[in-house]
């Protein structure tokens, strides 16, 4: 990122922009006037939906190369 520009101290990079917080508004009032119930918080956070398939995948991988490859050349 050669270009990227550098942030600056009086910015506010958490501040949500004013045309995603009129969309999200947006979307709320169709959505309540469908019928359909408010938007709930997800239950897990990255850690459930990125860490642990990855841990699964790795132990699964280990244990396959255990079986199939240790014998090759210890067996």
């Amino acid at each position: 990122m050669i270009n990227a520009p550098s942030p600056t101290p009086e910015e506010n990079w958490t501040e949500e922009d004013p045309i995603d917080a009129e969309i999200d508004a947006r979307v709320a009032q169709v959505n309540q006037n469908a019928g359909l119930p408010p938007e709930r918080p997800t239950r897990f956070g990255p850690m459930v939906t990125v860490a642990l398939p990855m841990v699964i995948a790795g132990i699964l991988l280990v244990m396959g190369m255990w079986i199939f490859v240790y014998p090759l050349f210890f067996g």
